[in-house]
């Protein structure tokens, strides 16, 4: 009895002390564990690309990269976006600007027959993009006409907000007329519509435009940034008659010749005929007694 008693008693010691055991070496496990964690998040960020915002003035865009005068001063270099979506430069235009075969789109509202219910606000010139396109990509660049989805079985709207995408077959003062895949369509333009550019590419970007960026780059240097979304912009406005320079012709520039010399004379006279200004006394001053 006494043996079976002592050995019992050593089993239970035996495993107190290697629960005790286990129990240390998981409290150490944890703790590595933990170390690698908390170090973890400093290697990720050191490998990582980090999001960037900012704002500047055109450069140069040469080989496919841009370089822009970061605000604070700092030169950048920027890489368009993959997209062609996202890279995208919006300028003004005047009705003078647009010629006929330009690519245009806007929304506006249509009867079932085509005939337009509202005049249009807003017309925007692009170029197309080549490659497949697809989705919402397909419905701004592609020629046609872009309703709301619906299911076959549901009737055609008498009245429908449309976008129509398609190369100006003409326009004037009444309206605009767009060859819209198939389908010409015709549409009343407001007194002040507004046309806007906005070309997926740099052809029309000067040196000083504007450029917004959003991109990403790779720490620490956010000097080389790959661009996610970039808008260039600029104050010019595309179509605005310039002003005619003034032909001279000999017998004008003789005549502006002779008047030229005939106001030097008569300035050189009136210089030596005028009287010189008179000189004004200073006022007396009394001393305060």
């Amino acid at each position: 009895m006494a043996h079976n008693y002592f050995s019992r008693i050593a089993l239970i010691a035996k495993v107190a002390i290697a629960n005790f055991t286990i129990g240390c070496l998981f409290v150490m496990a944890c703790s590595i564990s933990s170390g690698q964690d908390a170090a973890s998040p400093d290697q990720d960020a050191a490998g990582s690309n980090m999001v960037t915002e900012f704002k500047g003035k055109l450069k140069s865009f040469e080989r496919g990269v841009m370089v822009v005068i970061r605000d604070d001063g700092t030169e950048v270099m920027v890489q368009p976006p993959d997209s062609p979506e996202s890279f995208v430069f919006v300028a003004e235009a005047k009705p003078m600007f647009l010629q006929r075969g330009m690519m245009a789109r806007f929304r506006g509202t249509f009867t079932a027959a085509g005939a337009a219910t509202q005049a249009i606000e807003k017309v925007e010139l692009f170029q197309p993009l080549a490659g497949n396109l697809s989705g919402r990509a397909r419905e701004q660049f592609v020629p046609g006409i872009y309703g709301e989805r619906r299911n076959r079985n549901e009737p055609v709207p008498q009245v429908a907000t449309v976008n129509v995408v398609g190369g100006i077959l003409g326009m004037d003062g009444t309206g605009i007329m767009i060859q819209a895949g198939k389908i010409p369509v015709q549409a009343p333009l407001t007194p002040d519509v507004k046309f806007e550019i906005r070309f997926n590419n740099l052809s029309l970007a000067q040196e000083g435009d504007s450029v917004s960026v959003e991109g990403f780059y790779q720490p620490p240097d956010d000097t080389k940034v790959k661009g996610d979304r970039v808008v260039v912009t600029t104050d010019r406005i595309y179509g605005e008659p310039a002003a005619a320079p003034v032909r001279k012709t000999r017998r004008s520039r003789r005549t502006a010749d002779q008047e030229a010399e005939k106001g030097d004379d008569k300035a050189t006279d009136d210089a030596d005929t005028e009287s010189p200004m008179p000189e004004t006394p200073m006022p007396e001053t009394t001393a305060a007694e």
